[in-house]
């Protein structure tokens, strides 16, 4: 994976690699999360008011990378997805997973790629 920022406001991911699984007739969608780790939320009604909750691997941006159909488990693919970026990035505390999911949202593999710090 190559991450690079076009703009102030943006992020391009390109990513080549295979699937190393076959894709039947029916295909599969090669997706793309941006996520965060870090955050701090303060609950503020109900049963839970006045705590502190962190959550991490919140996903903050999701695009699909490609559609593939009929192909072996050795095929490359490749592609480049880019991601608008919310007030306050910090690549240090984010990263993208890729996943291959089928129209039933199943989800066959995924890799975690960390972003590298400074981007």
């Amino acid at each position: 994976a190559t991450f690079q920022r076009r703009t102030p406001d943006t992020l391009e991911v390109s990513l080549r690699g295979a699937l190393r699984t076959k894709v039947d007739e029916k295909g599969v969608d090669v997706m793309v999360a941006l996520h965060e780790s870090g955050l701090v939320t303060e609950i503020s009604r109900g049963d839970n008011k006045g705590r502190i909750v962190k959550n991490d691997f919140v996903v903050r941006k999701l695009e699909k990378l490609c559609s593939v159909r009929d192909v072996s488990a050795k095929k490359t693919i490749s592609g480049t997805v880019n991601f608008t970026l919310w007030e306050g990035f910090n690549s240090g505390k984010c990263g993208i997973v890729v996943f291959i999911q089928n129209s039933s949202l199943q989800i066959f593999g995924c890799q975690q790629f960390h972003l590298p710090l400074n981007l």
